[in-house]
């Protein structure tokens, strides 16, 4: 008997760790972008939570727009788990700004 259910545990135990890791794929807001310099990235656009600031700007994956504070985009991936291409959050951005400081950050950051 208890080989049996030894043998059970063992085969349902597999099943049990399959599936589809949620935590790696991209966001439904993300968006593909490929520079004129044939950079491609995904940024995702979100907004900034009530009282939220901007994070430390000191951090190697941050970067702040100057002429905007109220800005700012983490570089979250040099090769995210899917997609192999780098993968920004902009908070605050314009499209423009999202693009230009997440092409800043790769290039600093993932070299």
């Amino acid at each position: 008997m208890k080989k049996l259910l030894l043998g059970l545990f063992l085969t349902t135990m597999p099943l049990v760790g399959c599936g589809t890791d949620e935590g790696s794929t991209l966001p439904d807001a993300s968006e593909f972008v490929v520079t004129a310099d044939q950079q491609e990235m995904s940024i995702e656009q979100r907004d900034a939570a009530p009282g939220e600031q901007a994070p430390e700007v000191g951090a190697a994956n941050i970067s702040v727009s100057e002429n905007e504070l109220a800005c700012w985009v983490v570089l979250e991936y040099c090769r995210h788990p899917n997609t192999g291409i780098p993968h920004c959050t902009a908070t605050g951005c314009t499209r423009a700004e999202a693009i230009r400081n997440c092409e800043a950050l790769i290039r600093r950051t993932c070299g």
